[in-house]
């Protein structure tokens, strides 16, 4: 039995953020969703002005990579190559970008969707 599992992300389907409150265009990629092969990961994109609100995970740490553009949290932007991590409980956000960006986001369990309070 392999526990590789190799995603073709041609092949996977952008879903609108499924965030209340979410302002402008917001999608993510959901690329792995099965616990038992590591954390929920999922491409995060945000076109030029859009906002996903000040909000907390109850249960789920969150770590974001900044893959390109500009990805704004609390005020302070942080470009390429930033790594963030949030722990549980923590409020953050909200989240903007003035030209755009992509975020590769991992989360712990309970997954991608399941765990976001606003703040």
């Amino acid at each position: 039995m392999s526990l590789t599992q190799t995603i073709d992300t041609s092949k996977t389907q952008a879903i609108p953020a499924p965030f209340p409150n979410t302002k402008g265009t917001v999608t993510l990629t959901v690329l792995n969703s099965d616990q038992s092969l590591g954390p929920a990961v999922a491409l995060l994109r945000m076109e030029p002005g859009s906002e996903i609100p000040r909000h907390l995970h109850e249960h789920t740490t969150e770590l974001s990579y900044v893959l390109e553009g500009d990805f704004i949290n609390e005020g302070i932007a942080y470009s390429k190559g930033t790594e963030i991590s949030v722990t549980p409980m923590t409020a953050h956000g909200p989240h903007t970008t003035k030209t755009g960006c992509s975020v590769l986001v991992t989360f712990s369990y309970p997954s991608t969707l399941d765990d976001f309070k606003l703040a």
